[in-house]
């Protein structure tokens, strides 16, 4: 016969176990990404099986993170004043309203010669660039509207000549965000 303290530790013994491994299991079983519920059928819509919608929902995620904003699209993120648009895996430029970057915008790309990611700026403000590797930039603001381009301090490294100006090759490492006016 056990004793009634003996019970009384195996019960409780087996409910730490329980709580520490299905948290555990669940994780096992679960996907690392997924997209977001309201995007899951607009990610079809486009033409992405769930892997490719699932992936494009974890580059939107990490965008959110780093930058803020709200997830409005499949591929699209809200800034105050911009926004991020994500290519679609398979392809090499964003699908955005406009083909290029509109009169009165400065959009910052990902990758060199104006493809990959690209965060659309049209109204003056800090924009984060979370990009390390190069990338381009085409600052179609008004006449004359000069860019500046920070380091990690803050401190303007750079600044862009007056729009109409544009740069198929541009160091992203040391730009950690852009005052677009």
């Amino acid at each position: 016969m056990t004793s009634p303290k003996s019970s009384t530790t195996r019960r409780f013994l087996r409910g730490a176990l329980l709580a520490a491994v299905l948290p555990l299991a669940a994780l096992a079983v679960a996907p690392t990404a997924q997209a977001a519920p309201g995007f899951t059928a607009e990610a079809r819509a486009l033409g992405l099986n769930a892997e490719q919608a699932a992936s494009l929902q974890a580059r939107a995620d990490d965008y959110l993170a780093k930058l803020g904003g709200r997830q409005v699209a499949a591929n699209k993120i809200a800034l105050s004043g911009a926004d991020v648009y994500l290519t679609l895996p398979g392809e090499r430029t964003a699908r955005t309203a406009s083909a290029a970057c509109a009169y009165g915008h400065m959009c910052a790309y990902q990758s060199t010669y104006y493809y990959g990611d690209v965060i659309d700026m049209y109204v003056c403000n800090d924009y984060g660039i979370p990009w390390v590797n190069n990338g381009s930039w085409i600052n179609n603001q008004t006449t004359g509207t000069k860019a500046k381009f920070k380091d990690n301090a803050g401190n303007v490294g750079w600044i862009s000549p007056g729009a109409y100006t544009s740069d198929g090759n541009a160091p992203w490492s040391w730009v950690y965000s852009v005052k677009n006016c």
